[in-house]
Formats: structure tokens, sequence, C-alpha cells
């Protein structure tokens, strides 16, 4: 009888082991079904993600070039700039000496409203 206790407790034991085990197993298969859909889900992030960082960087190659053609229109235009400034300089200071309309249109090359202007703004003040 004894022996029979022990088979039937150490049955018991394995038996409650086993279901045990079963639980365990359905519990951890349901954890790497979570795992799994989460690990998808950052799968897609990571392929939006790569997707946004080509984009942005397709943008700033683009932004990059438009702003290099800007720089260079802008060196373009402070070099066809300098002359006129330079020009505009001299006859602001033939105007300071003293001269008259005329000679500012022969000397200078302006239009005779570009000298009245320029007589006008910088000439000597009476």
């Amino acid at each position: 009888m004894v022996h029979f206790i022990l088979v039937f407790t150490l049955l018991s034991l394995l038996v409650g082991l086993v279901a045990w085990l079963m639980l365990a197993n359905r519990k951890l298969k349901q954890e790497l079904t979570v795992l799994r859909k989460n690990l998808e889900g950052m799968k897609d992030d990571v392929a939006g993600l790569c997707s946004a960082a080509v984009s942005v960087d397709n943008r700033m190659a683009n932004n990059n070039e438009r702003l290099m053609d800007v720089v260079e229109k802008v060196d373009d235009f402070e070099k066809n700039e300098q002359p006129v400034r330079q020009s505009y300089h001299s006859a602001i200071q033939k105007v300071r000496s003293g001269v008259q309309v005329e000679e500012l249109i022969n000397q200078c090359g302006l239009s005779r409203e570009e000298a009245t202007l320029l007589i006008h703004l910088h000439g000597a003040r009476s």
C-alpha cells in the first residue's frame, strides 16, 4: 500500500508538473506572438524612417543645388554691379566738385534724368 501511495504521489506530481509546463508553454507562445507583432511593427517603422531619410536627403540635395545656383547668380550680379557702382561713385565725386549736367552726361555717360538727380542729391547746397 505504501508503494501505491508513493507511485500515486509521484504520478500526481508528474501530472502537475506537465500541466504547469503546458501552461508555461502556452504563455510563452502568447508572448512570442506579441513579440513577433512588435518586431513586424518595428520593421515597418524602420522602413518608413529609411524612406523618409532618403526623401529628406533628396530634398537637401535639391536645395543645395538651388542654393549654389543662387550663390552663383549673386556673385555674377555683384561682379556686374561693381562697375556701375564705381561709375556712380565717380559721377558723385564730379558733382561734388561742381560739374554741371551737360559735363556729367558727356563724361559719365549718364542720361539727363540721372545727371539731374545726382546733382540734386549730391550737389553743393546753397
